[in-house]
């Protein structure tokens, strides 16, 4: 089934998905999100904001260990099914994009609704479009198998979901803060 769900992706091969899904690769490499976390820990540490700064730092050194732990453990092979426009080395479950983008791109609209409360749908349909851009583009270029994206959702979200957990928690010097009505 993985195959065929593989194969109807493929069809719509063309162009400009190539150029769509090459740019989403980039967007979710390590460097990438490395650029996100080490950004977002540093403006919040300017900020005087210490819990923030740890989340950050903390999430980015959990998705990082969590993925090259469980791709050791699975070792599951990438699939090989038609010439594939990037490279990439390793095993295929979870999908480490697809786990840093679940990650990530969530708990920063968290983040940033925490300063506009207003602008939380917006900042999460965001980010819900770009977690779906990444892990749909993992599948177009041949990567990964979708339990692989789907396992990759599951353990990022997982992450975002109790990195915001811990930070909505009182702590001292932050109990002004306003909280997103939706979160």
């Amino acid at each position: 089934m993985e195959t065929r769900i593989l194969v109807a992706i493929h069809e719509h091969a063309g162009p400009l998905l190539d150029v769509l899904f090459g740019l989403s690769h980039t967007l979710g490499s390590k460097a990438s999100f490395t650029i996100l976390v080490l950004s977002a820990a540093f403006i919040h540490a300017l900020w005087g904001e210490r819990r923030e700064a740890l989340a950050w730092i903390a999430i980015g050194v959990a998705t990082v260990g969590t993925i090259e732990v469980i791709k050791g453990l699975v070792a599951r092979p990438r699939p090989e099914l038609w010439p594939r426009l990037v490279t990439q080395g390793g095993s295929s479950f979870p999908s480490g994009h697809a786990v840093a983008a679940a990650a990530f791109y969530p708990l920063l609209a968290w983040v940033l609704a925490r300063h506009r409360p207003r602008l939380f749908p917006v900042a999460l349909a965001l980010a819900a479009a770009l977690v779906l851009v990444v892990s749909v583009g993992r599948l177009y270029l041949g990567l990964h198998w979708p339990t692989d994206v789907l396992g990759g959702w599951a353990i990022g979200t997982a992450e975002s979901a109790a990195a915001v957990a811990w930070l909505r928690r009182s702590a001292p010097g932050h109990l002004d803060r306003k909280e997103p009505a939706h979160a």
